[in-house]
């Protein structure tokens, strides 16, 4: 299996940061959680072998376990294995390979993955959240809560009744939703982990956090922590938008994007049907960074010719 695997320190260090979440991920709903992660990486890494079984190298990025494991986290724990499987094909597929492999996605394959499965399959994604366990030994002693709750998710309590949830529940984690979504505390500390590491950069993260928490106050009138801490923002401000191929080059341009994409967040979240904007807004997002970046040379040449 290693010479299968082409070795990248970098990704291995997101996957250090990802381990706690997960694990306290089995903590709150059981240990299918890990079951859901080990199939979403099984189908992500045969299929990027598949593509690339006959070229010279024929080893699979590890950055394909990073794209498993974060789709794998953002669904919800009651998801059905083979949609999952699913949503781990079109994301190396159709998110990373169609483009030529790791370094040439337009895309972050992750978020690929998670919007065909919240578009084609919406009931698994948006009616079926399981209650969380909060004492020990939790979910470490079963394998799946049995307790099934439709509308459960802060984001959806507030939709339905605009009743914000409490912010000790979200800093813990001990709330419904995504199996890796929840705990504010956990996803804040392995941001701090990947900057520290040089894994992630910061101005990413910071800025879609400060237009974020300028657009809900904008839009809503209200304090804007309850949002920052609810639904796939946090997780999505520290693992997806940091993705280093589909991330802009330029600073500036890092501060643009992600300005951009926490405006997005918020639009969706106000104007449209969907309960989570990030997914969206970072798709667009991806859509926009060719051209912001190119918007920008060309003022540097246009500068630069004076």
């Amino acid at each position: 299996m290693k010479n299968l695997i082409l070795k990248q320190k970098m990704m291995d260090k997101v996957l250090y940061a990802l381990v706690p979440i997960m694990f306290f991920s089995i903590f709150l709903f059981g240990w299918r959680v890990l079951a859901v992660v080990l199939i979403s990486n099984i189908f992500a890494f045969l299929t990027e072998y598949m593509f690339i079984r006959k070229k010279k190298s024929g080893k699979v990025s590890m950055a394909v376990f990073v794209t498993g494991s974060l789709l794998a986290l953002t669904l919800s724990p009651t998801i059905p294995f083979w949609m999952a499987a699913i949503g781990s094909i079109v994301a190396i597929g159709f998110g990373k390979m169609v483009f030529g492999g790791f370094g040439m996605n337009v895309f972050n394959p992750a978020i690929v993955g998670r919007i065909f499965i919240y578009i084609s399959f919406p009931n698994a994604m948006t009616m079926q959240w399981l209650q969380p366990f909060t004492k020990f030994p939790a979910g470490f002693a079963v394998w799946q809560n049995p307790n099934l709750i439709t509308t459960a998710t802060p984001m959806i309590e507030f939709n339905n009744s605009a009743t914000l949830t409490k912010l000790p529940q979200l800093f813990l984690g001990t709330i419904s939703g995504s199996m890796g979504e929840t705990s504010a505390i956990l996803i804040l500390l392995a941001g701090i982990y990947l900057i520290l590491t040089k894994t992630a950069k910061w101005q990413a993260m910071l800025s879609v956090l400060i237009s974020f928490s300028l657009f809900t106050i904008i839009f809503y009138g209200n304090n804007p922590l309850p949002f920052l801490l609810s639904g796939g923002l946090m997780f999505g401000a520290i693992f997806m938008i940091t993705d280093p191929v589909s991330l802009p080059k330029q600073k500036t341009a890092i501060w643009i994007y992600g300005l951009l994409v926490g405006f997005l967040t918020v639009f969706i979240r106000k104007f449209s049907l969907f309960t989570e904007g990030f997914m969206f807004a970072l798709l667009l997002g991806n859509i926009f960074m060719p051209i912001i970046e190119f918007g920008l040379s060309q003022i540097k040449v246009n500068k630069n010719g004076r």
